[in-house]
């Protein structure tokens, strides 16, 4: 008999521990609340990029080497050729620029010809 109640005993504690951690147990529940506008951003931001992605453009790489170089070489470039868009892209470890985005290969080796005579260097990048 002394033996059962001891059982007993033994199991009603480890069955209050048991449920008193689900008695005392916490939920969490975070609740996030965005601003319209920013909702708004991430959309625009998600069809931008989609429409780029699905572009694939051609660009030229007019000139690459360290940044006073590149800085000189993208303002001439863009003195000789305003029509044409160009940046200066950061790639390790040199500065480049590239200008220009064409939907056909075609169209950029045309414009390639005409940019050679001033930056030999240049060349086409596919997407």
């Amino acid at each position: 008999m002394k033996r059962i109640t001891t059982h007993f005993k033994l199991l009603t504690v480890c069955a209050l521990c048991i449920l008193s951690t689900a008695v005392f147990a916490q939920d969490a529940k975070t609740i996030l609340v965005a601003p319209a506008k920013l909702d708004s951003l991430l959309t625009k931001k998600i069809n931008l990029d989609r429409e780029t992605s699905e572009k694939k453009l051609f660009t030229i790489q007019v000139f690459y080497g360290n940044f006073e170089a590149t800085n000189a070489a993208l303002e001439a470039f863009e003195t000789q050729y305003p029509e044409l868009p160009a940046k200066l892209v950061f790639e390790t470890p040199n500065y480049k620029i590239r200008a220009g985005n064409f939907a056909t290969e075609r169209e950029a080796l045309e414009i390639l010809t005409q940019i050679k005579a001033r930056f030999k260097a240049a060349f086409v990048l596919k997407p």
